[in-house]
C-alpha cells in the first residue's frame, strides 16, 4: 500500500456545502452485501493499522455500540433505556463477530428501532405543540442531555420532550415571533429530520455504524464515504474544485444558496444570488429533477461535474415577490480556487507621537493546505517590502492539515534542526528535520493561538516557543491534538470483482511529539501570555472529546535554542498585557461574559418561566448596551490596515484598504429554532471578525510593539518594566 502520511485534525461539522466539485463517485449503488464487505475491511485495517493496537475484542465492541447509539440519539430523548438494555444484551460483545462474518445485522436492526421511536416521537412533538403550555411555572429544562441516562419509561420520554418543546417555544416568545409561526417551523424541523432519517440508504447507514466504528479507536479516525473523501481533500488540502462555484445549506427544505466564490462560474455569470433557492437540478440533455426536501449531500452530488460541461439551476429568485416564479440558469462548470481559505496578510499602520510611522505584519493562516508554506514565504516577502517591524502568525482559527506543510512552515521562521518527531505502534521514532534552506523571516515573531489551534498549528507553535523562535500568546492551551492520522483508499483492499467506490478510511498511524519529548496529546501548547477567553471555559479540546488516546514523553532531541533571553523578557510583557487587559473596555466587558457563561455551565438547567428568561435577557441586553456605547466612544488603535491576499500579491496588485471606523458588535441572536444544540445567549469572544475590531489580534500588537522595543537593546527591558501601559 502506498499512502502519504498527512498530519490532519478533527474538522467541526458545518450546515455549509460547497455547491459543485468533480465528477460524482461511483457512490450510491452498493449493496448491503458490499456494505458487510467494506466494513469488514475497515475493521481489519484498524486492527492492524491503528497506533493503540486495541484488540477487537467485548470491551471494544461495547464502546463501538455506545458510540453507534450516540451518533443516532446524541442527546438520548429518542430511545428508551430498555432499548438500550436490549441491543446490549443481543449486541454489547458481539458486533466485530458479526463484522468479520460480514453480517450488518446490529447496524440495521438498531437504525429500525430508531426511526421507530422517532415515529413515535414526531406524533408526540404534535400533540404538545397543540397543547397549552404554562410559562409561569418554575421548571426547568436541560439542553444538553448526551451524559444522562435514556428515558426509562415512555412517561419519563414524555416529559422530557414536554420540556423541550416547552422550551422552543419559550425561545420563539423571546425572539418575539407569532406563536403559530413559532409552532409551524418547529413541526417542520422534526418532520423533516424524520423524513431525512427515513429515506437513509444501506450506505448512509453504513457511514454512521463505520464511523462509531473508528470513533471507539480515537476520535480523529473516520471512514469517509466517496463524497466525504473529495470534500476533505478539496476543503482540507487542494483548496480548489470542479463547478460553479455556490455554497450552498439547506433551509426550510430548500437547498440555498449562501454565498458565490468569487471568480467561479456563478459569480461571473451574475444570474444567481445569494438567498436564491433551488427547486430543481437539470444534467445536460436530461430532465429537470425537484430537490425540494431532497438531502443537501444529494443536491450537491447532482449538481457536480466534469469541467466543461453544462447544469442547469432551477430557482426561486431571493428578490422574486413570490414562491411562483421561476428561473432556470444554465452554467458551465469549471475550475474554482478556494482563496477566501488561503493565506491572508495584514499590515497595521499608524503614525506615532514622535512621528515615525509604526507598521505591523500579520499572517493569518486558517490551514496547512497543500503550498501552504509557499503562500505564506510569499506574504511575507510582500510585508518585508512593506518594511513592517515585526510579524504575528495567526493560528486562532487554524485545526490542522498537512505534516509537511507544518515542518516546512516552520522553517520559514527557522534556518535549521529538528521540528517534531513521530513515533508508530513499534515505538519506532522518526525526526523531521529542516532540509531546505527556505529560510525568510528572523523578526521579532508572535504567535497567536486559541483552543481551535490544532495539530499542524500545534506543531509550528511548540517547535517556535521551544527554540526561543517566537512568543506564544492567545487562550491558555491550544487544542491538545499530538496524533498523525493517513489516508487509506479502501479500494485497494477490497476483492478483484467489488465494483463501485468503498470510500477512504483515516486512521491514526502515528503521534508526535516536540523536540524536548514532550507531547502536546491533551496539553496542547501552553501561551506564554493568556488572554481572557471564553474558550478555556467551555468543553473544547482533546480531552473533551471520547477515546483520546493518552499523553505520554519520548526522549527530547539535540537542538539550539535561537533565543536564550526569552526567559528575561517574557514577564515583563506578562505583566504590561495584564495592566492594559484590566483597563480595556473590550476585555472587561469579554470577563463580565465569561462570568454570565461560568453560571450557566455551573447551573446546567435553562428556566422555563417566561418572566426569569425574560428578566435574563434583559441583563445580558443591558451588558451588552453599555458595552456598546463605551465602545462607541474609542478611537481605532491604527490609522490605516491593509489587506493583501495570494493572488493581489502574485498579481503585484494594490492591497485592500480597511476602514479605521470601529464598528459596533453584532446584537445576541437566538439561533435556536434552527439548532439542535442550543445556547441561551450567544457569546463571541472575538465579537467581530473585522481586522479593525479584533481587539484580541489588537493585544497581540501590544505584545508584539513591547517585544520588539525590548530586543532593540538591554536597557528597553528595564525601560518596560518601570513604565506603565
Amino acid at each position: 500500500m502506498k499512502s502519504k502520511v498527512k498530519l490532519l485534525v478533527l474538522f467541526l461539522g458545518t450546515c455549509l456545502l460547497w455547491g459543485l466539485f468533480d465528477k460524482p463517485p461511483a457512490y450510491g449503488d452498493l449493496t448491503e452485501s458490499q456494505c458487510a464487505k467494506v466494513a469488514k475491511t475497515v475493521a481489519s485495517l484498524l486492527q492492524q493499522a491503528h497506533f493503540s493496537q486495541k484488540p477487537a475484542d467485548e470491551k471494544l465492541s461495547q464502546v463501538f455500540l455506545k458510540d453507534y447509539l450516540d451518533a443516532l440519539d446524541f442527546s438520548h430523548m429518542v430511545f428508551l433505556q430498555s432499548d438500550i438494555d436490549e441491543f446490549n444484551e443481543k449486541y454489547g460483545k458481539k458486533l466485530f463477530d458479526y463484522i468479520y462474518q460480514e453480517d450488518l445485522t446490529p447496524a440495521f436492526d438498531i437504525y429500525s428501532k430508531y426511526i421507530h421511536r422517532l415515529t413515535e416521537r414526531e406524533s408526540l412533538i404534535e400533540g404538545l405543540l397543540a397543547m397549552p403550555h404554562d410559562f409561569t411555572k418554575d421548571e426547568y429544562y436541560q439542553t444538553d442531555r448526551s451524559k444522562m441516562p435514556w428515558p426509562k419509561t415512555e412517561e419519563e420520554a414524555k416529559d422530557l420532550w414536554r420540556k423541550r418543546i416547552k422550551f422552543e417555544l419559550l425561545q420563539g416568545k423571546l425572539a418575539n415571533e407569532k406563536p403559530e409561526q413559532t409552532k409551524k417551523t418547529i413541526s417542520r424541523r422534526y418532520a423533516r429530520l424524520l423524513k431525512e432519517m427515513r429515506e437513509a440508504d444501506s450506505e448512509e447507514i453504513l457511514d454512521y455504524y463505520l464511523n462509531a466504528l473508528t470513533h471507539a479507536y480515537d476520535p480523529h479516525s473516520d471512514y469517509q464515504s466517496p463524497s466525504e473523501a473529495k470534500n476533505f481533500e478539496i476543503n482540507s488540502i487542494k483548496l480548489s474544485l470542479t463547478g460553479i462555484g455556490a455554497v450552498l445549506k439547506s433551509e426550510e427544505g430548500y437547498p440555498k444558496i449562501v454565498s458565490l466564490v468569487p471568480g467561479g462560474p456563478a459569480d461571473l455569470d451574475k444570474r444567481l444570488k445569494p438567498n436564491d433557492r433551488i427547486v430543481a437540478v437539470q444534467q445536460e440533455k436530461g430532465e429537470p429533477v425537484d430537490v425540494v426536501d431532497m438531502k443537501l449531500n444529494k443536491v450537491v452530488e447532482m449538481i457536480r461535474g466534469e469541467k466543461g460541461t453544462k447544469v442547469t439551476l432551477i430557482v426561486i429568485p431571493a428578490d422574486s415577490p413570490d414562491d411562483s416564479v421561476r428561473k432556470s440558469v444554465t452554467l458551465v462548470r469549471d475550475e474554482v480556487k478556494l482563496n477566501e481559505q488561503r493565506a491572508k496578510a495584514f499590515v497595521y499602520e499608524k503614525t506615532e507621537k514622535d512621528g515615525k510611522m509604526e507598521r505591523l505584519g500579520v499572517i493569518q493562516l486558517p490551514g496547512f493546505y497543500e503550498h501552504a508554506s509557499d503562500d505564506v514565504a510569499l506574504l511575507i516577502k510582500r510585508l518585508e517590502k512593506e518594511k513592517i517591524s515585526g510579524l504575528v502568525l495567526d493560528l486562532r482559527k487554524n485545526g490542522g492539515g498537512m505534516l509537511e506543510e507544518a515542518v516546512n512552515m516552520t522553517a520559514l521562521f527557522i534556518k535549521d534542526g529538528p521540528v517534531v518527531q513521530v513515533k508508530d505502534f513499534r515505538g519506532r521514532v522518526q525526526p523531521f528535520l529542516i532540509s531546505s534552506n527556505r529560510y525568510c523571516y528572523g523578526g521579532p515573531l508572535v504567535v497567536l493561538i486559541s483552543r481551535f489551534s490544532a495539530s499542524a498549528s500545534e506543531i509550528v507553535a511548540a517547535a517556535l516557543q521551544d527554540y526561543g523562535r517566537a512568543i506564544i500568546v492567545g487562550d491558555q492551551v491550544s487544542h491538545g491534538k499530538g496524533t498523525v492520522q493517513t489516508l487509506i483508499s479502501l479500494s485497494d483492499f477490497m476483492p478483484w470483482d467489488f465494483h463501485g467506490d468503498p470510500g477512504r478510511l483515516k486512521v491514526t498511524v502515528q503521534k508526535f511529539y516536540r523536540i524536548t519529548g514532550l507531547t502536546t496529546q491533551q496539553h496542547g501548547v501552553a501561551s506564554d501570555i493568556v488572554f481572557p477567553s471564553l474558550d478555556d471555559y467551555l468543553e473544547i479540546g482533546e480531552s473533551s472529546l471520547p477515546n483520546y488516546l493518552p499523553a505520554d514523553q519520548i526522549n527530547p532531541m539535540n537542538f539550539q535554542k535561537v533565543n536564550t533571553g526569552l526567559s528575561t523578557i517574557v514577564p515583563v510583557l506578562q505583566r504590561r498585557s495584564a495592566q492594559r487587559i484590566s483597563s480595556s473596555i473590550d476585555f472587561i466587558h469579554l470577563n463580565s461574559e465569561i462570568e454570565v457563561l461560568k453560571k450557566k455551565m455551573s447551573e446546567k438547567l435553562v428556566s422555563l418561566n417566561e418572566a426569569q428568561r425574560k428578566k435574563e435577557k434583559e441583563e445580558f441586553a443591558l451588558l451588552k448596551k453599555n458595552y456598546e456605547t463605551a465602545r462607541a466612544e474609542q478611537k481605532s488603535s491604527y490609522d490605516k490596515i491593509y489587506e493583501y491576499d495570494i493572488e493581489s500579491v502574485k498579481n503585484h496588485k494594490e492591497p485592500k484598504i480597511i476602514t479605521n471606523t470601529v464598528e459596533k458588535t453584532s446584537p445576541a441572536t437566538d439561533n435556536s429554532l434552527e439548532d439542535t444544540k442550543i445556547l441561551d445567549e450567544k457569546f463571541d469572544d472575538s465579537l467581530n471578525s473585522s481586522p479593525k475590531n479584533d481587539f484580541v489580534m489588537l493585544e497581540t500588537l501590544n505584545v508584539l510593539k513591547d517585544y520588539i522595543f525590548a530586543l532593540q537593546e538591554p536597557k528597553n527591558i528595564l525601560v518596560l518594566k518601570n513604565e506603565n501601559s
